[in-house]
């Protein structure tokens, strides 16, 4: 069934044709409207109780948008907080940033919400991402997560481009979400200085911004590619969750 929740074709129009030097033109999860209208649910957690409530409304879902993030250059003796700093989960109609670095105490126990590590390790749900690996390596080295259900985007996309024309392309090679993006939902998405920018203390607007975009692009992403797989005859399989390391198959 398609997604409710799309651009609205007078704020798609208005995007396509303003100027790439303004913030006007480019892709984000807030250009998006429900049927009614509505905007898309954010969440901001800053603590254990709040996260682990906002957590529970993802544990039904069948794919979620997933990103996280850390301090730039951060080294073991950042611990959790600067090496696992914010984890960015999204349904079609909610987005959630859990930032770790900001809840109270130093141990895993204290700092890992149970129903994330509940979805992070629940092969049922599929967490939608790029270079999803490194993610995945991260979280169980510093918050003890066994990560399943892992979909790397660049194996889809590779998938979807060259399987009919080029099948020797489709391999493992990374492509970064902007890049993914503007193929595929119509818009640039916009990469400024905030990547770099220090994960671990509060985060200001642009900052959440760019983290809920990110999250929400791999679930959007993950939509748009799946339904262009099925068009293709004969129709190749799902690429395997990342985890199993298994050859992208045609």
């Amino acid at each position: 069934t398609p997604l409710t929740y799309q651009i609205p074709a007078e704020t798609l129009r208005k995007a396509m044709t303003a100027s790439l030097s303004t913030g006007a033109a480019y892709w984000r999860h807030d250009l998006y409207r429900g049927p009614q209208d509505q905007k898309i649910s954010m969440h901001y957690c800053k603590n254990m109780e709040v996260s682990e409530r906002v957590a529970k409304y993802f544990v039904e879902e069948k794919v979620l948008g997933f990103d996280i993030e850390w301090k730039p250059n951060a080294s073991v003796k950042d611990g959790i907080r600067g090496n696992a700093s914010l984890i960015q989960l999204a349904s079609e109609d909610r987005i959630a940033l859990f930032h770790i670095a900001l809840f109270k105490g130093d141990t895993i126990d204290e700092l890992l919400p149970p129903t994330i590590k509940r979805i992070m390790e629940c092969p049922d749900i599929t967490k939608a991402g790029v270079a999803i690996k490194g993610d995945c390596t991260r979280l169980q080295k510093h918050l003890g997560i066994q990560s399943r259900g892992m979909l790397e985007l660049s194996h889809l996309h590779n998938l979807v481009k060259f399987s009919a024309t080029e099948p020797t392309k489709v391999k493992k090679t990374l492509v970064s979400l902007a890049r993914q993006v503007e193929e595929h939902l119509q818009l640039p998405l916009a990469k400024g200085d905030v990547r770099q920018s220090d994960w671990s203390k509060a985060l200001l607007y642009d900052q959440i911004l760019y983290a809920a975009s990110d999250a929400y692009a791999g679930f959007r992403l993950y939509d748009v590619l799946e339904a262009k797989r099925k068009k293709l005859e004969p129709t190749p399989p799902r690429p395997e969750y990342a985890e199993l390391n298994a050859p992208v198959r045609l």
